[in-house]
C-alpha cells in the first residue's frame, strides 16, 4: 500500500536559500516528490501588472512512500542531506505523514560547511 504525506518549509528569509530549497524539492525528478513554491499576493509594485508572478519563500508539497513512515524517512535520509549541501542558513521542514495521528516530524536543515 502506498503512503502519501505532505510537507512544508518555514518562511525562508534568505532568497538564496529559498531558491536552493525550491531547486531540490520542486525538481520533479522523482514520482514520489511533488512540490511548488507558494504563490504570493497580488501587488502592482512587484510585477503583477506585467504578468510576472511573485512567489512566497515557502515550499510545500507531497511526498510518497511504500510503507508507513517512509515519507519521513525520505526526508531524513535523502532530502535533508541534499538540502544541507545547498543552503547557507538553517531551514526547518515539517513532514506530515498520511494518517499522522501526532507523528508530525520537523527537520532542521543545517548547512554543510566546507572544510578548508
Amino acid at each position: 500500500m502506498s503512503q502519501r504525506g505532505s510537507f512544508v518549509t518555514e518562511y525562508i528569509y534568505c532568497e538564496k536559500c529559498a531558491d536552493a530549497v525550491e531547486s531540490v524539492l520542486c525538481s520533479e525528478r522523482h514520482k514520489f516528490l511533488c512540490a511548488c513554491r507558494l504563490p504570493g499576493y497580488s501587488d502592482p509594485q512587484i510585477g503583477s501588472e506585467t504578468g510576472q508572478s511573485w512567489k512566497l519563500p515557502i515550499i510545500a508539497g507531497k511526498v510518497g512512500g511504500l510503507y508507513d513512515g517512509e515519507e519521513s524517512h525520505v526526508f531524513e535520509f535523502e532530502l535533508i542531506p541534499e538540502l544541507a549541501e545547498v543552503v547557507c542558513h538553517p531551514v526547518t521542514v515539517a513532514v506530515l505523514p498520511e494518517s499522522c495521528h501526532g507523528r508530525v516530524e520537523t527537520f532542521r536543515v543545517v548547512p554543510k560547511r566546507a572544510d578548508g
